[in-house]
């Protein structure tokens, strides 16, 4: 498995988004097709853990930073100036950080992270080039006019080429390539691919 370059400079990207819906001029709701994959990358990385702002959140992010000097070097990639004493007080929670710290080391979590779940997840999901079956579940009409409605199905197909692209725009943030990348995978769909470039969610096992 490749070993990724841990980036010496720059701004990190940022920790997942919060769910955000809706689009559509008759009411359907659902997200672009980059943005659900990027989501069910997220969860399967944990991104059901408490918030950086809970106590035990904290306690998580920083146990898993300060594991070894790697983890410490994304604190300061995210611009976490304190001394590593000031760390350790965090860590056993005799201190607590400013809210501004606490974004920044949510922000450092997520970027090692995904930074260390790359090689994995491309491995895993490219499955010696039989690829991994996904799950796609249409926008949701429930809002939409009866006469409105399009019947659309939920979809089941094999992506197998598609995932180097896709876990290194996940890893990145980058809207567009995911977005991209989907666009690539939803053509495989057939004729009313285009009905799927919004989704309500994306469902496949890593």
């Amino acid at each position: 498995m490749k070993s990724e370059t841990l980036p010496t400079s720059g701004t990190l990207p940022p920790p997942p988004a919060q769910p955000g819906e809706g689009f559509g001029r008759y009411g359907a709701t659902g997200i672009s097709g980059g943005a659900a994959l990027a989501r069910q990358l997220d969860e399967r990385a944990g991104s059901n853990l408490p918030p950086v702002s809970d106590p035990r959140g904290l306690a998580i992010r920083l146990r898993y930073l300060a594991r070894d000097e790697q983890g410490l070097a994304w604190l300061r990639l995210a611009q976490v100036t304190v001394t590593e004493r000031t760390i350790a007080r965090w860590r056993t929670a005799r201190q607590r950080p400013l809210p501004a710290n606490l974004e920044k080391i949510d922000r450092a979590f997520w970027a090692c992270r995904r930074h260390n779940l790359v090689g994995y997840y491309k491995q895993r999901l490219y499955n010696d080039g039989r690829g991994t079956r996904i799950e796609i579940h249409p926008v949701d009409q429930q809002h939409v006019a009866p006469n409105r409605r399009r019947e659309l199905n939920i979809r089941r197909i094999t992506v197998r080429t598609d995932w180097r692209r896709v876990v290194d725009a996940w890893n990145s943030c980058d809207q567009k390539a995911l977005d991209d990348a989907w666009g690539a995978i939803a053509d495989s769909l057939g004729s009313d691919h285009g009905a799927y470039q919004h989704i309500s969610h994306i469902g496949f096992r890593i």
